[in-house]
């Protein structure tokens, strides 16, 4: 590391820097906790050469600060330029689409949010409540009689997949095919083949889902998608698109990053596994401990939009900059000894979900997925042990904090539930639209 020599934003370019950590690199991955408690220590508002240069925002202070100033710091992604060229939320900048409504700042936003609250309010989350523990019932029946299990693959990512699809009204049982390409996405190398060949598989669900907008503003029927379309609403074509597109790729990966670092740790303290089996009101709690500590998604970026000062830095307009949930959930200033998972820690106000006004819209659903998989776990499989010579994390834990895989054996036992089969074809009844569209989601055309 190295200290600017001069004030950065004073007229001329930053030469010199603060961080020469490359964070969408493995050594991040290795050692992100160190490096965040050095930025802390010496320079909260730091600055990067990589990706085009930005800066790092590693105090809790600093990025609520930050996420909480949207006319300060915009979410807008705007590649062309109409409103101002800001690069949106991603660090490497993607030239690709705005994902809405992540990407949109105010008043734009609200419009958006006002569409998508209800179907993502408590109340909605419990009308998917029993349908998901029957998933993951029939997720571990595929398992059981094995004593073997990928809690990844076999699990983790599939039942939060298998939601997001049924919950857009797309048919759950090619859950594998729709959300393959956004998985992959997340757990391949950057550049690899497999990476590049879910690129084009994406364009493929892309056009998929634009076919099923087209058919539920002609049919609507009560899932998602037929919400979104509804009349009223205002969005194009091109937006609930792109709001689907986020949904499966927020819906999914965070989730099971969550639930596989946080089995990861379990098995290595049985102690507390067994204490979360024997004591399962302490779940929620456990919940929010695992989220401050693991914090699936590390970290979002902001584009400047005005000449401003952080943390005795200046910022100009145009500067981009990284503000990082999992450095504020570390930070000793505002967490009791940060370093220490405490599963029955209380209160915990931490900023894994974000804060602000793009908190994470889906924090009810996440929370529900991984309560319901983590209580199978620990209710089915109870004295697991993890396989860690074959773990195998994600390429870059700012993207994702997780593992691709993760095998464990057990003690195999009985089969409990109906068939995954049989689940998969029947999602919950969710109630009408405002505009009387039917109750259950049905199959859109086939993929």
């Amino acid at each position: 590391m190295a200290r600017s020599s001069g004030p950065p934003g004073s007229g001329g370019p930053v030469e010199r820097y603060d961080t020469d950590v490359d964070f969408g690199s493995a050594e991040y991955g290795q050692r992100w906790q160190d490096l965040y408690r050095e930025l802390r220590e010496r320079c909260p508002v730091a600055h990067s050469p990589h990706h085009g240069g930005f800066w790092v925002v590693s105090s809790g202070a600093a990025v609520a600060a930050v996420a909480g100033d949207d006319a300060t710091y915009s979410s807008d992604h705007d590649p062309e330029g109409a409103r101002g060229g800001f690069r949106g939320v991603g660090v490497p900048f993607s030239s690709g689409t705005r994902s809405i409504p992540q990407e949109v700042d105010p008043p734009e936003f609200h419009r958006y949010r006002r569409v998508l609250a209800p179907r993502f309010s408590r109340t909605a989350c419990e009308v998917w409540r029993p349908w998901l523990a029957d998933l993951a019932t029939a997720l571990l029946d595929e398992r059981i009689g094995t004593g073997r299990i990928d809690f990844v693959g076999d699990l983790g990512f599939p039942l939060p997949a298998c939601f997001v699809v049924a919950w857009l009204g797309l048919p759950a049982q090619d859950w594998r095919e729709l959300t393959h390409p956004f998985h992959t996405l997340v757990s391949a190398a950057p550049g690899s083949a497999e990476h590049r060949a879910a690129g084009r598989l994406l364009e493929d669900v892309l056009a998929l889902l634009r076919e099923v907008v087209a058919d539920r503003r002609r049919a609507p029927r009560g899932d998602l998608i037929s919400h979104l379309t509804r009349r009223g609403t205002g969005l194009s074509d091109d937006e609930v698109v792109s709001i689907c597109q986020l949904l499966f790729f927020g819906g999914a990966d965070s989730t099971t990053a969550l639930l596989g670092r946080s089995l990861e740790w379990l098995g290595r303290h049985p102690d507390e596994r067994r204490r979360l089996r024997e004591e399962p009101e302490l779940t929620d709690r456990a919940t929010d401990e695992f989220l401050r500590y693991f914090s699936p998604i590390h970290f979002n970026a902001r584009t400047v939009t005005r000449e401003t000062e952080l943390g005795g830095r200046r910022l100009r307009a145009g500067d981009r900059v990284l503000i990082s949930w999992a450095a504020a959930n570390h930070d000793p200033a505002t967490v009791e000894n940060p370093e220490r998972l405490v599963v029955d820690r209380a209160p915990n106000r931490h900023l894994a979900f974000g804060v602000g006004i793009h908190r994470c819209l889906g924090a009810h659903f996440a929370r529900l997925m991984f309560e319901t998989m983590l209580s199978a776990v620990l209710e089915r499989m109870p004295a697991y042990e993890v396989d860690l010579a074959g773990a195998t994390d994600y390429p870059s834990v700012g993207q994702v904090n997780g593992f691709a895989a993760l095998p464990a054996t057990f003690a195999p036992g009985p089969r409990v539930g109906t068939g995954l089969e049989a689940v998969l074809a029947s999602p919950p009844a969710v109630p009408p639209g405002p505009d009387g569209t039917p109750s259950r989601p049905g199959p859109g055309p086939a993929a």
